[in-house]
């Protein structure tokens, strides 16, 4: 099905993507919770797709960043307010991104209860403040683009952040 240009964004695949992130977090908490703690493969796969939704996470909040608030704040000035809000809690966010990183790179080498708890403590805090912004992002923020973006002005948002950005392979 082929959506008119001119209708409004469809901004659903951000909730889907949040969502992800959510339950992955939650899952891999859970993982490290668990009675018997990950083994050695677990441990090491857990870490390394951490690392790879930080990364993920890093690259989606910059492309907000560079590219839809600036477009936002241009269009709907009165949006403002909110865009401000989303810009600091992004700042809120990075160091807790690089701290579960580190905590993760950590946890991938030693599979001690120390690490593992350090981990734990990374997501929690991590958590802590991106669950909030996701949740203002869906209900406050995205409304805001589908009622301002058409959707060939969304979806050119989108290649140029997201896949233009990204190798062939």
């Amino acid at each position: 099905m082929k959506t008119e240009p001119n209708a409004p964004a469809d901004t659903a695949m951000m909730g889907i993507v949040h969502t992800a992130l959510r339950r992955d977090l939650t899952r891999t908490t859970t993982a490290l919770t668990a009675v018997r703690p990950p083994d050695d493969a677990q441990r090491k796969a857990l870490s390394a797709h951490l690392m790879w939704m930080m990364d993920f996470l890093h690259g989606h909040h910059e492309g907000e960043d560079a590219g839809l608030w600036p477009l936002m704040r241009s269009l709907d000035p009165s949006s403002g307010e909110l865009l401000d809000q989303m810009e600091q809690d992004h700042a809120r966010i990075a160091p807790e991104i690089e701290g579960l990183r580190v905590a993760a790179g950590r946890y991938a080498g030693d599979g001690a209860a120390p690490a593992r708890d350090g981990l734990i403590e990374a997501l929690a805090s991590l958590r802590a403040v991106l669950d909030p912004h996701l949740h203002r992002e869906e209900t406050e923020m995205m409304p805001i683009v589908s009622r301002t973006l058409t959707h060939a002005r969304w979806e050119a948002f989108n290649q140029e952040q997201y896949v233009k950005t990204k190798s062939k392979s």
